[in-house]
């Protein structure tokens, strides 16, 4: 039966607690033959629907990757917003939504045609003059210019310390709201210039 109250919604984290623990503790690490329960449905937006966020200068395959992109951290937020994760392996996850948020980011300032970005090289450079654009915020590109300093440390053989207690949700949570701002704006720039509307 539908959850009704927050004392129902208790008491089923509690009991989908203890059987996900007890499949674990019979199953162990062995991938037996029935023992995966249901991922819940309607929670990962479809690829067409992240593909009609995205802008128009995107072809259908860079598009497509950015859809495939904003799928994962789908499940990546169900993981750990609907589990206690926590300690490095909680962090590694953020992680992995950091990188994942920087590629579509470094796909979305990728603009080819317009002469926006001109001889600009680089992201942060690049978020500086989305900046100068009124397409994002001061407070928003120093969040964006954050992010992109965490995500490269994908490059483990260049980390300059160990990585536990260095990743937080809010790394990813505050410019993912500023990512979401920018990716509006630019999908309303195209539009606009698509249209002949005189742009700055």
């Amino acid at each position: 039966m539908p959850i009704a109250n927050d004392a129902e919604l208790a008491l089923s984290v509690a009991h989908a607690s203890r059987l996900v623990q007890d499949i674990q503790d019979y199953c162990g690490k062995a991938p037996r033959p029935g023992s995966q329960f249901s991922f819940p449905r309607g929670l990962i937006g479809t690829a067409e629907e992240y593909r009609q966020t995205c802008p128009g200068y995107l072809d259908q395959r860079q598009q497509s990757s950015c859809a495939y992109g904003f799928m994962y951290l789908d499940v990546i937020w169900w993981l750990l917003a609907r589990t206690d994760l926590s300690g490095i392996a909680k962090e590694m996850v953020i992680k992995s939504a950091i990188i994942t948020l920087s590629s579509i980011l470094e796909a979305l300032l990728e603009i080819s045609a317009g002469g926006i970005f001109a001889s600009i090289k680089g992201v942060k450079p690049r978020l500086d003059r989305a900046c100068e654009n009124k397409w994002i915020s001061e407070q928003e590109r120093d969040s964006l210019k954050q992010l992109w300093d965490h995500r490269n440390n994908v490059h483990i053989r260049l980390l300059d310390t160990h990585e536990f207690n260095k990743y937080r949700p809010e790394h990813f949570n505050v410019p993912r709201q500023a990512f979401g701002v920018l990716m509006q704006n630019l999908k309303r720039w195209h539009e606009r210039r698509e249209s002949g509307e005189a742009l700055k």
